[in-house]
């Protein structure tokens, strides 16, 4: 294993997170997981919040609702702008 900053194999032990062992490079500093699983929703989680915040519903009450941070639907509602954006420069 090696680090994902310097790619050293100076490496130790850091002890635990979510029982899953954690690792510190004696090169950088740098502490890191060997692992590491995506966070994701489904696009049909995003497309509900879209449509609810299209609705008429603020964030915080989408976050409310969904249990999903509201700079998360945030962020979706901009990357859906720009897409929008794309479309319509291309006509």
């Amino acid at each position: 294993m090696q680090c994902p900053s310097c790619h050293s194999i100076q490496i130790f032990k850091n002890g635990r997170r979510k029982n899953r062992q954690c690792y510190k490079c004696k090169q950088c500093g740098r502490q890191f997981l060997e692992s590491y699983q995506p966070w994701r929703y489904s696009n049909d989680i995003k497309q509900l919040c879209l449509k609810m915040h299209l609705d008429g519903m603020s964030l915080r009450k989408i976050a409310e609702v969904t249990n999903i941070h509201h700079t998360t639907i945030l962020h979706w509602l901009r990357k859906a702008k720009e897409k929008i954006e794309d479309i319509s420069h291309k006509y």
